[in-house]
């Protein structure tokens, strides 16, 4: 078996409930949504076996570490290609598996972290109607749902069960504004912090989830 892989790197997890936790990213090519506020570059890849991925992995994790080896599986949406053989290679060479996913995909048994970041079918018109993409997942260690504002998500609640609800600010790309066609929007849409704020002091059954790697200006 191969995998369309973008990028393998080592780097301090970013968001959600392992923020701050060295981890090696492995960041797989392709996915089934397209959301207009993705920023991750994710097209191009490589062609490679589970053998040749540890061994990635394996050099990057070339230092002191006392903490379990974790491994984050990202893309794009890697439940696309992330099956029972990646996972038990990964397991044997010693490490402790995360993914982040959209939820649209069934997932292998044995992954030890399941993030689910589930998503709204949008137009690329915001004035367009939105709805919840279908979910192939009913139980996740963590959700992080990206704050919008333009629906309110306690849907999810009713959706999925989890032991951590993450919520995080949304922040338009200059590229999704460019194809949309629309010139400018309010402050408020192109960093809603203090929107999302508001809401969690208002549903504090959230918890709220910042972009840490972009803070600290790492990958």
């Amino acid at each position: 078996m191969t995998y369309r892989i973008n990028e393998i790197f080592y780097t301090l997890q970013g968001e959600g409930a392992h923020s701050g936790i060295p981890a090696v990213f492995v960041r797989f090519s392709g996915c089934n949504l397209r959301c207009p506020w993705c920023d991750t570059e994710f097209a191009e890849y490589s062609t490679m076996d589970a053998d040749a991925i540890i061994a990635e992995i394996t050099g990057l994790y070339d230092v002191a570490n006392e903490r379990r080896k974790m491994v984050v599986l990202t893309g794009g949406e890697p439940s696309l290609q992330v099956d029972a053989e990646l996972v038990k290679a990964l397991h044997d060479s010693g490490f402790y598996i995360c993914i982040e996913t959209n939820g649209t995909h069934p997932l292998p048994d044995g992954i030890d972290w399941i993030t689910c970041s589930p998503k709204m079918i949008e137009s690329r018109k915001p004035e367009a109607e939105s709805h919840p993409a279908p979910l192939a997942l009913r139980k996740v260690n963590e959700v992080k749902v990206v704050f919008t504002g333009t629906y309110d998500p306690e849907i999810w609640r009713s959706r999925l069960e989890a032991e951590h609800w993450m919520l995080q600010p949304l922040r338009y790309t200059g590229e999704w504004l460019l194809e949309s066609g629309i010139d400018e929007w309010e402050d408020d849409r192109n960093d809603n912090l203090d929107e999302t704020v508001r809401y969690i002091l208002a549903h504090p059954f959230w918890r709220l989830s910042v972009q840490l790697h972009k803070i600290a200006g790492l990958r």
